[in-house]
Formats: C-alpha cells, structure tokens, sequence
C-alpha cells in the first residue's frame, strides 16, 4: 500500500520535530488534489502508526487539496502538529 510509505514518512518527521517537546495531541496533514491518495486510508494508517508505536491516539485531520496546480499537488503535506495534554 502507498499509504504506508507515506505514513512512516510522515509520522517520522512528527517524531522528529516533536522530540522532547510532550504529547503530540494533533496532527493536521494536507493531500494535493493529484496525489491519489484515499484520505480516509491516511488517517487510518496515522492512527495505526501512532497507537503501536505511542500507546494512543492524536487527533488526525486531513484535509484535502482541490488546486492542481499547487507545488504538493501531488503528495501529502505535513499542515501543523499540535502538543499538549
């Protein structure tokens, strides 16, 4: 599956970004509009990642992008992290 690459990718750079800065509480991620990605088997795939490897579960949001022309257009943007409780 695509997804997974993209998920361990993704969630690979929250780890990094976030080390030693607390709970990761949200992560908000952007798919172009030529990525050819299921949103719903994104998220999936980051609530998986997160709950095997931290023992729960972030809010995820994924949002969709409807602008081809956009330089991620055809991949998935990492939006924002929220930490805290």
């Amino acid at each position: 599956m695509h997804e997974s690459g993209v998920v361990a990718d993704l969630m690979g750079r929250v780890e990094q970004e976030t080390k030693g800065a607390g709970r990761v509480s949200r992560v908000t991620l952007r798919v172009g509009a030529l990525a050819g990605l299921d949103a719903h088997s994104l998220r999936q795939g980051v609530e998986d990642y997160a709950e095997e490897r931290w023992g729960y579960l972030p809010e995820v949001v994924v949002e969709r992008s409807t602008d081809p022309t956009t330089p991620d257009a055809q991949g998935v943007v990492l939006v924002s992290i929220g930490v805290g409780p």
